[in-house]
């Protein structure tokens, strides 16, 4: 058999060394390592690094997630506020902060006092003022009306010249936005949202009502060819409007109240009131307060229910807050006797109570009525109980709620701040 086909066979045993071949050893002395201490204030400590890169990554990624945040949040916000982000933020700063007492006025004759949350407008004869309920004067502007009717919302108020063709839109940085209409303007609304809307009446026209956004865009129109628009109001909602008609012919007076929707030249609702002319109108979130001489109705703004309240008397003043409203009735020809009736916001009658003195102003706040009597401010519990009272001057026009038992009297030269003491 050739060698290269035989099966290698292993026995186990050591192959034999290649005598050949010699061993030789070397030896290689080595010697001992030293050992090397680290102190732990040596610089030269061995550190581990962290991932620079990795750690500005994460920190920009954080950075981005909380300005998207704020973006998101800001753009919200300018959606959901009613007069949008920034605007809303300026209310809230100028209406924070406290003054000194007395306040000056300027003008010579107080015209009007409005209340909103906290802080109040002055309408005087010859401007408008802004005060906080601290008494800080946030604003101050001459108006140049010879007769200024003011109305106002939460966020901001328009003064206009009954029967000429200019108005003034205000916030609390003072002026917005000046109005010059084509034709004399009767009466004029605004609200939370900056929506406005004016009255006026042409040669082709009695009536004609006009509904602009906050910055001027108009958003309705509607025109009446016999009957004269003597009040308007833009609902809560922002898609409607309330208005009061008259129209006299064949010498008989009859009045309406109507609901329009923006997308319609046709009321959505009518209410005949006869001869029973209409003194003011405004809205809550749920509908229309509707004050005539001795009623006061209440219509719901898309149900078109109807509540209606009667007193005797005629109407002497009513007040307007975010729950409700509250209004004065006295006897005819004797104002010394007068019915207090406050109206929840959806048109039920909360509380009614006879006060036997002659009141110039009266203000409804947290559960209490303020009024404004003969040389004296009193407060008033929901069943007429007098909680307090403390006197002031008879030259004293206006009063505002500051605080549980502390009201600022508003007369025609200045502002001041009492307190009213309980019984």
């Amino acid at each position: 058999m050739p060698e290269y086909k035989r099966k290698k066979v292993h026995t186990g045993k050591r192959r034999r060394a290649n005598p050949s071949v010699q061993k030789t050893e070397i030896n290689i002395p080595m010697s001992r390592s030293k050992k090397i201490k680290f102190s732990n204030n040596d610089d030269s400590k061995i550190r581990i690094l962290p991932d620079k890169k990795g750690e500005k990554q994460k920190r920009f990624t954080v950075l981005l997630s909380v300005v998207a945040v704020v973006i998101i949040s800001a753009v919200i916000l300018s959606f959901t506020l009613p007069v949008g982000l920034i605007e809303s933020t300026q209310t809230f700063l100028y209406s924070i902060g406290r003054g000194g007492f007395p306040a000056d006025i300027s003008g010579t004759s107080v015209l009007n006092c409005v209340q909103r949350d906290n802080y109040y407008y002055v309408l005087t004869d010859t401007g408008i003022m802004a005060f906080s309920n601290g008494g800080k004067k946030i604003f101050s502007a001459v108006h140049g009306f010879a007769s200024p009717v003011i109305k106002t919302s939460q966020t901001r108020a328009i003064v206009f010249d009954q029967g000429k063709n200019t108005a003034i839109i205000y916030n609390l940085s003072g002026a917005v936005k000046t109005i010059t209409s084509k034709e004399p303007i009767i009466t004029a609304n605004i609200t939370k949202d900056g929506q406005y809307a004016l009255v006026t009446k042409s040669d082709s026209y009695a009536g004609c009502v006009n509904v602009y956004d906050r910055r001027g865009k108009q958003l309705y129109n509607i025109n009446f060819a016999k009957d004269m628009v003597n009040n308007v109001s833009i609902s809560s909602s922002g898609d409607r409007i309330a208005v009061s008609t008259l129209n006299a012919e064949s010498g008989k007076m009859s009045s309406y109240f109507k609901i329009y929707k923006f997308d319609s030249a046709d009321s959505v609702f009518n209410l005949d009131l006869g001869e029973d002319t209409v003194y003011d109108i405004s809205n809550t979130s749920k509908g229309f307060f509707v004050t005539t001489r001795n009623r006061i109705r209440f219509i719901h703004r898309s149900r078109f229910t109807v509540y209606e309240h009667l007193f005797e008397g005629q109407i002497g003043l009513t007040r307007y807050n975010s729950s409700g409203m509250l209004a004065v009735y006295n006897k005819t020809n004797d104002k010394s006797i007068n019915t207090v009736v406050y109206i929840s916001r959806s048109g039920k009658k909360v509380f009614e109570f006879d006060i036997k003195h002659a009141i110039s102003d009266i203000k409804f706040s947290g559960g209490r009525v303020y009024a404004l009597e003969d040389g004296k401010v009193a407060i008033y519990d929901k069943t007429g109980q007098i909680l307090g009272s403390e006197e002031c001057t008879f030259s004293c026009k206006k009063i505002s709620v500051t605080g549980s038992n502390t009201v600022c009297v508003i007369t025609d030269e200045n502002i001041q701040k009492i307190t009213v003491n309980k019984r």
